[in-house]
């Protein structure tokens, strides 16, 4: 090979400070390798020099470098290496690409990538494939590489945060030459072996040394500390066995003197985890190895790609988290270090959870929809007390380039913010980049570029964050779910929440009253007797007869007297028919029929029992009977209780008025609250992508029939049906929707039935794409509040998931959007919501919605709409016994979610509950219970199981973890949407 004058490479910038960044994968890849081909040992010693570069729009002259514009003279051009990347061709001043290519002494480099280059320069072969093998590690031209690369990131580094840089270029210089120089004589020392060990390998990998550590003390005079480096391997089934069958060396991390350790991470969630299950078992304990030993690290435990945790209760949510760790940790035999899962977030709503886990972190990116990160990299996020590191970088793609260009300059801008730096490099097998391995053979020479960490050491060796992140309390972009099952075309993508949503409160609402039961006798009935046996519920045989008996009700036959029992934690108001004529007990809001039959309306606490009785049996208060039959109860006015809910277009209580359109069949106004005026209006409305902006409010409804249905005291019921119509009279949709009021009542039920004629929607975006239900209220300062895992919350954007309803909150009022499991909302300009009825691939055409104007506990409510309080009838009982509570929550805005009773094996009674503050604001809240307290605790139980050994729980607690007990009260503070698990002894 011919010695070379120098060799350069023209960059499409003026300065290194204007490096360029953002620009398409391929300029990138040119670029870099452009960069990075001139630092080839052969090339460096045979230039004596290292590769410099120049603007690609003033390059040096293509005549001879050393002629002044003194000399004028016409000097052939000395030997060059010019190394062009593609950006830089356009900017080449004219016929510069002729003028080098034309001359024999000018070795002219352009290509899409380092190896098309290589191919372009005469290379002796045994410089390219055959590694020098020196006393501690192996050496390459792919050293050279990541050193040039390395030497670049300093340099931009430095330029791009303004400072002046202390490299001792002399020296560095003299080390590249050194280590080039040896590693090129090496060959002709011996020709017969280049891996055979020699002091040329080792000269020059003390050269090689010495130039990173010029390199690490440069950017050492800005930052003392080092960035960490994180390599992640995402799997699938698909690259499952390719990833296994290219494991690391299961020896541990190379310890050796001057060869620092460059570990990888590989994610596996609960999916890749079954997958693994199934796997060869010699592949499974290579893996394992590599864990024990940490040549390689890993996170993951979390749930599949199709468990949203948006769509869930908290508790439903929680399962489905310990359940996929479970899984995981049987799998891989090893629990996960770190928690983390490909695709869904996992909210800081479970912070509490995954740390009762035993995991020193989690990473909280969704990799497959690309959220989930935040603007600092390593942060904490606490709940309730509870702190847990987490990983939220932005994820870099390790396949590509783009992000390669200024990695220095991204990281140092970190450090200079007071951040922790961290870079994760995420990819999946067998695509590494090219400019991603040499940053591993960087981090393998020296810490100029960062340590590469396993995740279990970068949280519990690595920088300690200090600072809190307290914005990633919904999940991030769960409404994409939508999106992606009718890109799928998967049937039923909002039925299927509805049915998931209404399943887990029922089960909830049934595992409660078996606790009631157990909780009022001291004793569980028709199950187990040991908390050892609750890995299955019990069952109880008959839930009526034995919740009436536990309140000391008796059952009978007929229906004079009617016990409601209300295992729910919110208090209840309902219609139910007795036979004869009521008591007006406290309870007993109104009553209304004739003759033996009465229509009663009448309260019931949370968690409580109340008694309608017939005045012909049992004691009865000191009211007259004209008394009885001229009083409505509540109102005293005996016109009142008989004037029917519904008249004409209109459906009136004692809290609102509500008036249906004639013309469209929707709502056409609210009126209630102290303020006054419209506060509230409803209609159907259909959105279809790509209908011009004037043509939207062109769709209208257009009622056929509005008629009541009922109309009675305790009832009222107006039924509209109709069309969609567009502009153009063509008929979108058949609707019917059902208005119902009910005496005393806050929540307004609409039902409907839906009936779409046309579908122009197909696989396009369902959020554009839909028929809807949208309410509009009054104030353009509206802020809609998610009830999202039973908490109120705020949204991050119009789109919005939320299966149990939305409270629109304006500055003097509220309404709450109860919609039972229809999950999807989308904010349509200040004043309006639209819930989605319809999207492509849903086949139910039935829904019902609530709305609540002004209620006190909307989360309760909004659970409550999915079943009724228990009703039976009992025998007669006397006023003082006819209504009560087992368990009482104060204040409203606590939610008593879980509760679960037993006993040990000495008989001591024992209950776990849940309580969940609704709100973000700290609160004292009380808890009563209908039998006397010894004592009780908070505990971070993860899962919500009868414990084992509830004594052993106490007794790691000290006196000062007891949380204030009188009598049959505990006092206990609920910090900030905490969730809080208590043991309570008896």
């Amino acid at each position: 090979m011919p010695l070379y004058d120098e060799c350069f490479v023209l960059l499409p910038t003026s300065t290194l400070e204007d490096f360029p960044v953002g620009i398409p994968e391929s300029d990138a890849r040119s670029l870099l390798a452009a960069w990075t081909v001139l630092w080839h040992p052969q090339l460096i010693a045979g230039s004596a020099a290292m590769p410099t570069w120049y603007r690609a729009d003033e390059p040096p002259s293509a005549k001879d470098t050393s002629v002044t514009e003194h000399t004028k003279s016409d000097s052939p051009v000395k030997p060059r290496v010019i190394a062009v990347p593609q950006s830089s061709l356009s900017m080449l001043p004219d016929d510069y690409e002729q003028a080098n290519a034309d001359s024999d002494s000018v070795l002219w480099i352009t290509g899409p990538s380092r190896t098309e280059m290589l191919d372009r320069i005469p290379l002796d072969d045994r410089y390219n494939h055959r590694p020098l093998q020196a006393k501690h590690r192996t050496i390459g031209i792919e050293d050279f590489f990541a050193l040039g690369y390395a030497y670049l990131q300093v340099q931009v580094l430095t330029r791009r945060l303004r400072y002046t840089s202390n490299l001792d270029q002399i020296y560095f210089e003299s080390c590249v030459l050194q280590a080039a120089e040896a590693f090129t004589g090496r060959a002709k020392a011996d020709d017969s072996d280049c891996e055979a060990m020699s002091p040329a390998a080792d000269a020059a990998a003390a050269a090689l040394h010495d130039a990173f550590d010029c390199l690490a003390q440069e950017r050492d005079h800005f930052f003392a500390s080092d960035p960490h480096l994180i390599e992640l391997t995402l799997l699938s089934a698909s690259t499952l066995d390719t990833f296994l069958d290219h494991l690391p060396s299961a020896g541990k991390p190379s310890e050796l003197e001057g060869v620092l350790p460059t570990p990888g991470n590989v994610l596996i969630d609960a999916g890749v985890a079954e997958n693994l299950r199934v796997a060869d078992p010699e592949k499974r304990a290579a893996l394992r190895a590599c864990f024990e030993n940490k040549s390689l690290g890993w996170a993951g435990g979390g749930p599949t790609s199709d468990v949203s945790l948006s769509t869930k209760t908290y508790t439903d949510a929680q399962r489905h988290i310990l359940q996929a760790f479970e899984e995981t940790s049987a799998a891989v035999e090893i629990a996960p270090p770190v928690y983390a899962r490909y695709s869904g977030s996992t909210p800081r709503d479970f912070v509490s959870t995954i740390a009762s886990l035993g995991v020193s972190g989690m990473i909280s990116n969704d990799f497959e929809n690309a959220t989930g990160f935040a603007d600092e990299a390593k942060v904490v996020q606490s709940i309730a007390g509870v702190d847990l590191q987490t990983l939220a970088a932005k994820p870099i793609d390790a396949s590509s380039e783009v992000a390669f260009l200024d990695l220095m300059a991204d990281l140092g801008q970190s450090i200079d913010r007071g951040e922790i730096a961290a870079a994760l490099m995420v990819h999946w097998p067998g695509t590494e980049g090219d400019t991603f391995q040499l940053v591993q053979r960087t981090a393998s020479w020296s810490l100029v570029l960062g340590r590469m960490w396993t995740l279990d050491d970068f949280f519990r060796h690595g920088e300690q964050p200090y600072h809190h992140n307290d914005k990633l309390s919904t999940s991030e972009r769960a409404d994409l779910t939508l999106k992606d099952q009718v890109a799928a075309g998967e049937a039923n993508p909002l039925s299927a929440i509805i049915a998931q949503t209404r399943r887990a409160i029922v089960e909830q609402n049934a595992a409660n009253l078996r606790a009631l039961v157990t909780l009022a006798n001291g004793k569980e009935i028709g199950a187990v007797s040991s908390a050892a046996d609750h890995t299955k519920e019990p069952s109880v045989a008959n839930p009526k007869s034995d919740c009436l008996r536990t309140v000391g009700l008796t059952p009978a036959s007929g229906n004079s007297n009617i016990c409601l029992f209300n295992p729910t934690s919110a208090a209840r108001r309902i219609n139910v028919e007795m036979d004869g004529t009521p008591h007006a007990d406290k309870h007993v809001y109104a009553a209304s029929g004739h003759g033996k039959q009465s229509i009663v309306t009448a309260d019931v606490s949370a968690f409580g029992f109340s008694v309608i009785r017939n005045q012909d049996a049992g004691s009865s208060p000191a009211r007259s009977l004209k008394k009885r039959l001229g009083d409505v109860f509540s109102f005293g006015s005996a016109a009142a209780i008989r004037k029917p809910i519904a008249v004409e277009h209109l459906l009136q209580n004692a809290f609102m008025e509500v008036a249906i359109d004639a013309q469209s069949g929707g709502i056409k106004g609210v009126y209630c609250g102290q303020a006054r005026g419209n506060r509230f209006s409803l209609r159907l409305v259909s959105e279809i992508a790509g209908t011009p902006k004037k043509d939207k409010n062109t769709i209208v409804m257009k009622a056929d029939t509005v008629e009541t249905k009922v109309s009675r005291p305790d009832l009222g019921v107006i039924e509209s049906s109709g069309s969609l119509v567009d502009a153009a009279g063509e008929r979108l949709a058949n609707f019917v929707l059902a208005y119902q009021l009910q005496r005393g009542s806050r929540v307004l039920e609409v039902s409907v039935k839906l009936e779409p004629l046309r579908n122009d929607f197909g696989k396009q975006d369902p959020w554009k794409n839909y028929i809807a239900l949208r309410t509009a209220v009054a104030s353009e300062a509206m802020m809609p509040r998610l009830i999202l895992r039973d908490k109120i919350q705020k949204p991050s954007r119009r789109s919005m998931v939320s299966p149990l309803g939305v409270i629109l909150d304006e500055s003097e009022r509220q309404t709450l959007v109860a919609s039972a499991g229809l999950a999807y909302h989308r904010r349509v300009d200040d004043r309006f919501l639209d819930t989605l009825l319809f999207v492509q691939g849903e086949t139910q055409r039935e829904y019902k919605i609530h709305y609540g104007f002004d209620v006190k506990n909307p989360v309760s409510v909004a659970r409550s709409v999915f079943e009724d309080p228990i009703t039976a009838t009992v025998e007669s009982v006397d006023a003082n016994v006819s209504r009560g509570w087992l368990i009482h929550v104060a204040p409203k805005e606590v939610l008593l979610t879980d509760l679960r009773a037993w006993t040990d094996s000495s008989g001591t009674l024992f209950a776990l509950v849940r309580l969940i503050q609704t709100k973000p604001r700290k609160i004292t809240s009380a808890l009563r219970f209908c039998r006397p307290v010894k004592r009780a605790i908070k505990i971070q139980h993860g899962s919500f199981e009868p414990l084992q050994d509830p004594m052993q729980a106490f007794a790691n607690k000290s006196e000062n973890d007891l949380l204030a007990v009188d009598n049959d009260c505990v006092k206990l503070e609920l910090r900030s949407h905490e969730v809080a698990d208590c043991l309570i002894e008896f």
